[in-house]
This record gives C-alpha cells, sequence and structure tokens, in this order.
C-alpha cells in the first residue's frame, strides 16, 4: 500500500472511533479535566510510525481539524484548548516521525530487526517528552500552579499514556502487513478507553477535587480495612485529625483561591510527610484525617509534631502563614469501632485548640472490657 494510501486509511480508521467514541472522550475529558491522554496520540503516533514526516503533520492537523468541527457541531467546542493541544501533538507527531527519518528505519518493514525496534522505541520516548513538556510549559505559562509536578501527567495517565501509545505501535504495524485486520485493533482501543473512564469515575467518587486526597467515603474504606487488618494483626493504629488555625480569617484576608490553594499546599505537605500506606483525606472545610497503621503513641506523637512543624514553616504564594492543631486518637487491637477512634481524636483536637491552637493533644481509645466468666474458660 503506498503512502497516500496509508494516509487515508488510517483517517478514515480515526475519524470512525471519533464519531463512535465521542460519548466515552467527552466524559472523560468531564471527569479528569485534563488535555493529558487522549485517544488522538495513539492515531497521530501511528501516523509518525508509517508515514513520511511531512503526511504525519498533516494527518495530525486534519485530526485536529476534524475534532474542532465536531466540537463546534456538538456545541462542546474548547477551541483554545483544542488549538494549543492540536500543536503539541502536530511538533510531538514531527519529531517521532523525525526520529524514524534519522535511524533510516523503513516503514514498510516497521519494528524489523534490532535497528528497527530501537528506532520505534526512540520515538515513542520522544513522542511521549515533546508533548508533555510543551503541555507541561503552557499550563505551567497560563495558570501559574504551586509546583511544576502539578501540571504533569500523574502516575495513572502516565501509565494510559504509555498503553495508548503503544497500541498505535500495534495499530501502525497491522496496517502494514494486515491492513484488512487492522479495523479489529478499534475493539482494543474502546476496551482501554472504556476502562479509563471506569477507573477515573472510581477516582472521582472516592477523593476530594481540590486537594486530590481521599473524601470522607474513600477514606473510611480505606481505615475500615486496616482496622480490620491491626485486629488480626494484634497491632496499634492511630488516628490523626488535623484542622487548620484560623483558616476563615485567612479566606478573608487573601480571597478563596489563595485558601483553596492553601488546601492544597497542606494536603501536599501531610502526604509527604506521613507513609505512602496511611490513608489521607480531607475530612470536610479545614479539616485533614490520616490513619496510621501500626503506630502507637510514642510513634503518632512525634509524627504530628513534625507534621506541625512543617505545617508552620510553609511558604505560601500569598505571603499568609499557616498553622494547625492535631489530635490524636490512639487505638489498640480492642479498637472495633473507627468511629470511637475518630471521637477520641476530635475530643483531643478540641483540647488542643483551646491550649492555644499550633500544637498536638493525644487520647486514648478506651481498652475493651473482657468480662470475667470469659477469662475462666480460657484459664
Amino acid at each position: 500500500m503506498s503512502d497516500i494510501g496509508r494516509f487515508f486509511l488510517l483517517l478514515l480508521m480515526a475519524a470512525t472511533y471519533a464519531e463512535g467514541g465521542a460519548r466515552i472522550e467527552r466524559l472523560r475529558r468531564y471527569v479528569a479535566n485534563t488535555t493529558f491522554s487522549n485517544a488522538s496520540s495513539l492515531w497521530c503516533f501511528a501516523a509518525a510510525l508509517i508515514l513520511p514526516v511531512g503526511l504525519a503533520g498533516a494527518f495530525a492537523a486534519l485530526l485536529y481539524g476534524h475534532a474542532l468541527w465536531s466540537g463546534v457541531r456538538d456545541h462542546s467546542a474548547r477551541a483554545r484548548q483544542l488549538i494549543y493541544t492540536a500543536s503539541t501533538e502536530i511538533l510531538a507527531t514531527l519529531a517521532a516521525a523525525a526520529v524514524l527519518t534519522h535511524f533510516h528505519a523503513d516503514r514498510g518493514h516497521l519494528a524489523n530487526g534490532v535497528i528497527g525496534a530501537l528506532a520505534v522505541v526512540v520515538a515513542l520516548v520522544t513522542y511521549a517528552f515533546v508533548n508533555q513538556a510543551l503541555v507541561t510549559a503552557v499550563i505551567c505559562l497560563s495558570s501559574r500552579p504551586a509546583r511544576i509536578t502539578d501540571a504533569m501527567l500523574n502516575r495513572d495517565d502516565e501509565t494510559l499514556e504509555i498503553a495508548t501509545l503503544g497500541l498505535g505501535v500495534l495499530f501502525a504495524i497491522a496496517l502494514i502487513h494486515a491492513p484488512l485486520l487492522s479495523p479489529f485493533t478499534l475493539l482494543l482501543i474502546v476496551v482501554l478507553r472504556r476502562s479509563a473512564l471506569v477507573r477515573e469515575l472510581q477516582v472521582q467518587a472516592t477523593h476530594d477535587a481540590k486537594t486530590g486526597l481521599l473524601n470522607a467515603g474513600g477514606w473510611r474504606q480505606e481505615a475500615e480495612r486496616e482496622l480490620a487488618r491491626s485486629e488480626r494483626l494484634d497491632a496499634h493504629i492511630s488516628i490523626l485529625m488535623v484542622d487548620l488555625d484560623h483558616f476563615k480569617r485567612l479566606n478573608d484576608s487573601f480571597g478563596h483561591p489563595a485558601g483553596d490553594a492553601t488546601l492544597k499546599a497542606v494536603a501536599d505537605c501531610i502526604t509527604d510527610a506521613l507513609r505512602g500506606y496511611d490513608a489521607v483525606g480531607r475530612f470536610g472545610g479545614e479539616e485533614f484525617i490520616a490513619l496510621l497503621a501500626n503506630a502507637d503513641r510514642a510513634v503518632s506523637e512525634a509524627v504530628a509534631e513534625r507534621l506541625c512543624e512543617r505545617i508552620r514553616r510553609l511558604s505560601l504564594g500569598h505571603g499568609g502563614q499557616v498553622t494547625a492543631s492535631i489530635g490524636i486518637g490512639v487505638g489498640t487491637a480492642d479498637t472495633h469501632s473507627l468511629d470511637e477512634l475518630i471521637s477520641v481524636a476530635d475530643k483531643a483536637l478540641y483540647v488542643a485548640k483551646g491550649a492555644g491552637r499550633d500544637r498536638v493533644s493525644v487520647g486514648m481509645a478506651a481498652a475493651r472490657v473482657v468480662p470475667a466468666f470469659r477469662r475462666t474458660v480460657h484459664d
């Protein structure tokens, strides 16, 4: 098949998917609220692998032209966002196609031999790097996030993007060696995108949009599992309730955007200070909650004191300062009620606030009393 034939066949397949999978992509953009990792990268990367540089760039431009037309037709167009996304995709496509040209790779025998396989891998890395670097730069210039990592792909999106580009490789190989079978790859693409949507819906349901932490419901699910685990292992468990001091005053002085940025900064601070497997959530308003597995009074108190210090030293963009009061509820294997442990931590939090704020207070959950007749059975 000639380059022009592949160009039009690829364009037909991409347009067919775009029309058939438009609802999935719209839902995913709405749920994820991101311009990263869409199915267009699959088609553009496939074009970079099987078409000359000029045709690959033209393909990417036509693909996004169709996307813009579809958005106008369905009254869902975000023209500015589509234009800069299209620009990054076109440049990434040209860069990946240029890599194959540099390697003198034979597009008619894609990935044949060591050099051919290496060319495809380098092209994939180049495409992903150029695309992310350009999008990150645009986001940093337009919205100025507190940290550059906030403008980059998260781990789940990185995995999805690599999987999408991998499907692009498979589709390109099928288009070269068995073009009549290439439509079957659409099934794999649809399954991948639907799986991503389901995953993001699950994340959306259990996570807080402002901070990225677990919401109250998601945190409770994690905490109940960890509490059951601590009972089986006869281990201590602790809950930290973190409440920002005078947060309303900060909101009134610097505005709600500054308050939201502060919540995100504190959430990141808590996450960084704790272990990766500790469940951390936003409990509501300016209150956060964390469950420390296998942590007795001494450990949890040391963690809370360190956390207080870190929050106190946070550098906030608006120039204000924030402190936190922390209440600790310490339980043992005898603690069978999560609500009981939360209540103990909440009472300790009020003690910390009453003592002047910006400090830690500890409460101990009452040990379960074993009736005497049960003890005699085991004696």
